[in-house]
């Protein structure tokens, strides 16, 4: 038996994943990387589909009757004040505040029947990100965290990445971000501020203190260490090598960290996606895909009620004039061209969603409360066809009318469309739902 600290590796029966993990990252490298990097493939996936996935996931809950299901024949007190305008797709209209979008229609479908039964932003939230309702004392794994663990990755690729703050609703952090049950050494790596350039991201460097050559001899302990875990490996801890592999190479070489360097992009590039943190994020995002990454989530902001998420409670409508909208317009369809112009767009599947819609009426502070009985999303790429709408909500967008859409059937979509193995899935316990979006198909 031998102790390192209070975690005691028995050579008589293997080394457990979680033992391993902190020996290897807490003991010998004293670097975070290892565990935000997934294991090799565990043969649960199509390496023939190589499709990326990109989640812009809009915090807060944007009203759906103010952006992509407006209905012109509702009251005042449904509709709000803006008009829908006709898409390039004809009989597709979104709201006069997309433009760009409303240009773009071809390269995007309008869900317009999503839906649950979760009124609380965090429970929503894990829903949306897991496709899985939160249940106490257990956690979903985040749909990256899934991907880094399922998805088979080429040698350029280092699994999933969260880009933007941390999602919090005061005084609750939502659940459904890291690896869940799968464990964090499965959680995607989080860049909190996509605009900082790599050398001040902490995750992509050591600290002041340790110096290459200290750095290379940790690199060969490390060896020297693995050496020995052969010999007690279990089939859990075999995959943590080319986690650590993958750690010490994205740590060490300036070709692994240009992906992630918005200063090698043109300024015109830059000013297309737009100069704000969600912008830059949705740039770095492409980079990332472009770069090999099967799964990047971009957050829209850090908490969903102030002037810039979407928790609309008041002043709705002056809210997604003023800021909201204009940028949310500019900077997804600026992805959609770019992935379509430089020929990726086959190859990347783009999902935009929140975790909820809105109440159909307006309340007394000009505003819409939570609703998540029925809400609109985005979903392009990935050799879909676009200019299409799946599912209609009633009169008044409170209901789905057909086709209801459930996060957990958006997950398995997802799942799917990315090549991963559904059934294989819900055996590991990962999803409940095997069903994809009717009408979702290539």
């Amino acid at each position: 038996m031998i102790a390192l600290k209070p975690t005691f590796l028995r050579n008589c029966s293997g080394v457990t994943r979680r033992q391993w993990l902190e020996v290897g990252a807490a003991s010998f490298l004293g670097l975070s990387l290892p565990e935000y990097f997934r294991a090799r493939a565990a043969g649960l996936a199509d390496p023939a589909r190589d499709v990326s996935c990109i989640l812009l996931f809009l915090w807060g809950g944007p009203p759906h009757q103010d952006t992509f299901d407006l209905k012109r024949e509702a009251p005042d007190s449904v509709r709000g004040p803006y008009q829908p305008i006709a898409c390039r797709t004809p009989g597709i209209e979104v709201c006069e505040l997309l433009p760009r979008l409303a240009q773009e229609s071809e390269l995007y479908t309008i869900v317009r029947s999503a839906t649950h039964r979760e009124t609380e932003h965090p429970r929503a939230a894990h829903y949306m990100m897991t496709g899985n309702q939160v249940i106490r004392g257990h956690e979903w794994p985040n749909l990256g965290a899934t991907v880094n663990k399922f998805a088979p990755a080429g040698e350029n690729q280092f699994g999933s990445v969260v880009l933007g703050p941390r999602l919090i609703d005061m005084p609750i952090t939502p659940t459904g971000q890291d690896g869940g049950f799968l464990g964090n050494s499965y959680a995607p790596f989080r860049i909190a501020d996509p605009t900082q350039p790599p050398e001040a991201i902490a995750r992509l460097a050591p600290p002041p203190s340790v110096s290459p050559s200290r750095t290379a001899r940790r690199e060969r302990l490390a060896q020297t260490i693995e050496r020995f875990q052969r010999h007690v490996e279990t089939s859990a801890t075999a995959p943590f090598d080319a986690a650590y592999e993958r750690a010490f190479a994205l740590a060490t070489s300036a070709q692994s960290k240009l992906a992630l360097d918005l200063a090698k992009e043109p300024d015109a590039v830059r000013d297309r996606y737009g100069r704000y943190t969600f912008g830059q994020g949705v740039l770095m995002a492409r980079r990332l895909v472009e770069a090999g990454v099967r799964f990047v989530q971009v957050n829209w902001r850090e908490h969903p009620i102030n002037d810039y998420g979407f928790d609309n409670h008041g002043d709705n409508f002056n809210k997604l004039k003023q800021h909201q909208l204009p940028q949310l317009d500019q900077t997804v369809s600026a992805l959609l061209t770019d992935l379509r112009d430089r020929g990726l767009l086959d190859s990347t599947l783009v999902l935009m969603t929140g975790e909820f819609g809105r109440t159909p009426t307006i309340n007394r502070a000009a505003g819409r409360d939570h609703w998540p009985f029925c809400f609109s999303y985005l979903i392009a790429g990935a050799g879909l066809p676009g200019g299409r709408v799946i599912g209609t909500s009633d009169q008044f967008a409170a209901y789905p009318k057909d086709d209801p859409v459930t996060p957990a059937v958006t997950a398995a979509s997802v799942f799917s469309l990315l090549g991963l193995d559904l059934e294989a899935l819900r055996a590991a316990g990962v999803i409940e739902e095997t069903h994809t979006i009717a009408g979702l198909q290539r």
